[in-house]
């Protein structure tokens, strides 16, 4: 009977030890999933343009400012994807906590133009900081517990509170730049920010990492190597930047609903395509555990293409609820778990930015095509030939579904 007890207790006890890894990971992604809300909870969001053509007194100036702040984010990508490999999941999220406040501190008290350049540039660096890192860090902490093959349900949940936020901020904004002002709204939207810092600074750091290389360039070439010789990350990179420079779309598409819908029905159809997102990214778990990540990918991906495509070539005034990405949450989540498996333990992170760079430099690529089309042939012709763009991806993750790594 001793002996007995004595075993369920040696059992117990080896349970107690993997509890506290366990525990932390769901830490972590409830964590994560209020970091992503807070982050993403800006009411000037739909408003900053008008904003920014407030502040400095031009539509052209405020313009240039949301393109320094997409060239930034792209020109920190791989030297921040190196320091999260080297300095840490955690650190790397503080920092881009820290220095997005510091951005939005800058939205709020700026003079004029310099300020507003200087705090772009400063959310750009932000965002690379958190670009491939905070995927990263959910994928390590599960890997750690040994809960990897529970990523896609926790990065959908994770990531549908970015759509949440957006559909909230961008109501709650409207409201209270009506009843004070537009410069209340940007003051506002600094306290989630600092919300941000609270809850970074409560993120445990994962204990994975391989041995790193000696020095960062080494560290590069060493992940550019593994991209290099690994032909299913090749084209899931490919894939991940090809379907990036698609949400060039989203630039572009209210001008087309605007042609079919009232312009007080915009605010509407955006919180609309949020809601759908959230949905998307909520039940992406579920449907990747039965159909694998990679028929999620292509299913959903060609889901979209041909919802695009009808709503395009015969615009009707259903076509802006067909517009959009039905199953953009489910393909991002798929697209994640892909590459997330293919990455090495010890430049995960420096991967993962190598990837977001690439789709930066597409997305500017296929905005300033589109942005050129529209001049010539109108907004119909530009949204069809970013679906054309967009297309070429899916026999590249079909080469991902016969190849890659078993779900």
């Amino acid at each position: 009977m001793s002996a007995r007890r004595s075993s369920l207790l040696r059992i117990a006890a080896l349970f107690d030890r993997k509890s506290p890894r366990s525990g932390s990971a769901d830490q972590t992604v409830r964590l994560l999933s209020w970091f992503n809300f807070f982050g993403d909870f800006r009411m000037y969001g739909p408003l900053m343009v008008i904003y920014f053509a407030q502040v400095t007194g031009s539509y052209a100036a405020a313009a240039s400012l949301f393109a320094v702040k997409k060239l930034s984010s792209a020109a920190f990508e791989v030297p921040t994807g190196v320091l999260s490999d080297r300095l840490g999941r955690r650190s790397t999220m503080i920092a881009g906590a820290v220095v997005m406040v510091a951005a939005h501190l800058g939205y709020a008290g700026a003079p004029g133009y310099g300020l507003l350049l200087a705090a772009v540039v400063l959310e750009g660096f932000a965002t690379a900081l958190w670009s491939g890192n905070n995927e990263a860090l959910l994928y390590d902490t599960l890997l750690e517990a040994g809960r990897e093959q529970e990523f896609p349900r926790h990065a959908g949940r994770v990531n549908s509170m970015f759509q949440i936020a957006l559909a909230l901020a961008a109501a709650i904004g409207g409201v209270v730049a009506g009843a004070w002002s537009l410069h209340a709204v940007v003051v506002l939207s600094v306290v989630p920010q600092v919300l941000c810092v609270l809850v970074a600074l409560r993120v445990q750091e994962p204990r994975v990492h391989g041995p790193l290389e000696s020095n960062v360039l080494e560290h590069l070439g060493s992940a550019l190597r593994g991209i290099r010789r690994n032909p299913v990350l090749r084209r899931m990179t490919l894939v991940s930047a090809l379907r990036y420079s698609g949400e060039s779309a989203a630039q572009l598409s209210p001008v087309f609903v605007a042609g079919l819908w009232p312009l007080w029905a915009l605010g509407l159809w955006r919180t609309f395509t949020h809601v759908v997102s959230f949905i998307g990214f909520r039940v992406s778990g579920w449907v990747i555990g039965r159909l694998g990540a990679a028929r999620t990918l292509l299913f959903g991906e060609l889901f979209d293409n041909v919802a695009n495509f009808v709503a395009l070539i015969k615009p009707t005034v259903f076509s802006p609820v067909l517009l959009g990405s039905s199953a953009y949450g489910m393909s991002t989540i798929a697209q994640q778990t892909l590459l997330q498996r293919e990455f090495t333990d010890r430049e995960r992170a420096t991967m993962g930015s190598l990837a977001s760079l690439l789709g930066s430099v597409l997305y500017a690529l296929v905005a300033l095509g589109a942005g050129l089309v529209v001049d010539r042939w109108g907004i119909v012709a530009a949204l069809l030939a970013i679906q054309a763009v967009v297309l070429i991806a899916l026999p590249l993750a079909a080469f991902s579904a016969r190849h890659g790594k078993p779900r």
